[in-house]
């Protein structure tokens, strides 16, 4: 059967889709509590010129590189090796796993806040699981398919956000965004702060709003003409950037700080001071159930698609390489399903929920290694090929940007990642088992520090 390719506007659908999930709702919350309103602009503009930089280097490796079609993980693989290859794959696909799993635990903590009965902890595992199984059935029918059903609902998500701009932009009162003492002292709780502490504090917050610009270079082999899939990065950069600026910052001239603050629906709490009044948050949180089902469906196409580019390259297990007749990749999609699945009936446990937080905000690390491996090969390649001054600017710019988020998100998180990536060594060796010397020692290396890091935390040497 041929297969049918994804258009531009079904890349950028995909890739808007994918990053705006259920943070875009409560981020003037999460940055407020970190950030005053001026200060959290400052930080947009430096954090979106950032992540700009690194969607220009994946628009550039798009064009020159357009044989590498498994985006993070051939970039890194082609620049560094396949052990580092697999890494940069490895904690890109956990974080895409526990990210799905954040996505099912909010949908029905927000579900169960509009019901008058809640579900049982063991109700929401069957809601849960019936979501991933019927998200598995889609997706086995084909990408084009699920990607035009993924258009529709990120189309449909985009209309409640649009409705706070508009409404937000009538409300917006200056004499609220610009709080007193801005510079040092933080208006949500009074606690004294400068301006480099606040700017780091927001900037581990963007950098995750934003995960997800690389999905159509993830996708690139089934793009219908691979020139479209670097203009998609750009685009759809633009869009959500502008979307998330709006949307984070509009309710900050409109609510005081400290109420803001301590907000649980702030988009809610802006609708409710217009004529829309209390219906607003109900409005905000079907908005929010759609948008986290349109981010979880975006990432049932990647996650197995990158699983499968890597397994071509055997740095995966050969099962991995299998395609339906719909030529998806059926054994990643399964498997894909079953750690999910998996990964649910941890989350019954209430006492592994601390865990599980850890091991999120971990495997986000991991996604952000990917990034920085990604615009490290694209610097290599500006020098190797003599691409020019702009491109080679571009690329260290966002090398640099990419180590600053990770040491502003928390030194911790980036030394404890090292047990993520540690797990996968056993997989990557049943899969390859001849490594090269500087490959071994990467690997122990990596070991090692998994192992110190994980006995640390046992100890409370490291405290998230």
């Amino acid at each position: 059967m041929k297969e049918k390719k994804l258009n531009l506007f079904l890349l950028i659908t995909l890739i808007v889709g994918t990053i705006i999930g259920g943070g875009i709702f409560n981020s003037p919350t999460d940055l407020i509590l970190k950030a005053n309103p001026l200060t959290a602009l400052i930080a947009w503009l430096i954090g979106g010129f950032g992540i700009l930089m690194l969607a220009l280097v994946f628009y550039k490796l798009a064009l020159v590189k357009p044989e590498l079609d498994g985006g993070i993980y051939t970039y890194a693989k082609e620049g560094f090796g396949n052990y580092i290859g697999f890494n940069s794959f490895w904690g890109y696909w956990l974080g895409s796993i526990f990210g799905n799993i954040a996505f099912i635990s909010l949908f029905f903590k927000t579900l169960n806040s509009m019901l008058p009965h809640p579900l049982s902890p063991f109700g929401c595992f069957i809601g849960g699981s019936v979501i991933l199984w019927i998200y598995t059935w889609i997706g086995w029918r084909g990408v084009r398919e699920v990607s035009i059903l993924n258009a529709v609902i990120t189309i449909a998500k985009l209309l409640p956000l649009i409705l706070v701009i508009v409404i937000g932009i009538t409300l917006f009162q200056p004499h609220v965004f610009s709080v007193a003492q801005w510079t040092h002292v933080l208006a949500s709780n009074h606690h004294s702060t400068n301006i480099s502490q606040q700017i780091g504090q927001a900037m581990s917050t963007i950098v995750w709003c934003f995960v997800g610009i690389e999905a159509a270079v993830s996708m690139s082999r089934r793009a219908k003409k691979h020139s479209e899939v670097g203009l998609a990065t750009v685009i759809s950069f633009v869009i959500v950037w502008s979307l998330y600026v709006l949307i984070s910052l509009l309710p900050m001239g409109i609510i005081p700080a400290n109420e803001l603050g301590s907000s649980s629906v702030p988009l809610a709490t802006v609708l409710s001071k217009s004529v829309i009044g209390n219906w607003g948050a109900l409005i905000i949180k079907v908005g929010l159930l759609i948008s986290l089902l349109g981010a979880l469906l975006s990432w049932f196409m990647i996650g197995p698609e990158i699983a499968y580019v890597t397994s071509m390259d055997h740095a995966m297990p050969k099962p991995f390489k299998l395609i339906n007749r719909h030529n998806v990749p059926g054994f990643a999609l399964i498997v894909y399903t079953l750690i999910m699945q998996l990964i649910l009936v941890v989350l019954l446990l209430p006492q592994l929920q601390t865990a599980y937080t850890i091991a999120y905000t971990l495997a986000a690390t991991t996604t952000l290694v990917a990034y920085l491996l990604s615009a490290l090969y694209g610097l290599k390649l500006a020098i190797k090929e003599s691409y020019g001054f702009g491109f080679k600017l571009i690329a260290i710019i966002a090398s640099a940007y990419a180590i600053y988020t990770l040491f502003a998100t928390g030194i911790e998180y980036a030394f404890a990642s090292a047990i993520i990536f540690a797990l996968g060594i056993p997989l990557y060796l049943s899969a390859a088992p001849k490594m090269k010397r500087f490959e071994k020692v990467i690997a122990l290396v990596i070991g090692v520090a998994g192992i110190l890091a994980l006995v640390m935390i046992v100890r409370g040497g490291i405290s998230f």
